[in-house]
């Protein structure tokens, strides 16, 4: 299996363990209108750097994914992008190290 199959299969099961299985509280998760509605540029932005750093390491558009073993210093990287004023790089080492704090805290 290659590592963007091995992705997305993470991806699924991330997915299936992150949403509620509840119809009441999924709908509780505004996740359009309290995230994508509230900053699309800023999405914009932030996927712009996951395609520039994929590509960096050999990655295609096609074959994208999250290659952790490359990307381990959240915070120490944030604090340089901080320094220089990289707010798409800080925003995308924030979110990285909140994910991974998630789940630790959930035992994944």
């Amino acid at each position: 299996m290659i590592a963007n199959e091995r992705h997305e299969e993470y991806m699924k099961r991330q997915l299936k363990s992150t949403l509620p299985t509840d119809a009441k509280e999924r709908k509780a998760i505004p996740v359009y209108t309290g995230f994508i509605k509230y900053f699309p540029d800023a999405i914009v932005e932030i996927s712009k750097i996951s395609l520039k750093g994929g590509i960096q390491h050999g990655q295609t558009p096609e074959t994208l994914h999250w290659d952790r073993s490359k990307s381990g210093d959240e915070l120490d990287a944030m604090m340089r992008h901080l320094i220089d004023e990289d707010w798409a790089q800080v925003a995308w080492r924030a979110l990285a190290n909140l994910q991974k704090q998630i789940e630790r805290s959930r035992g994944a």
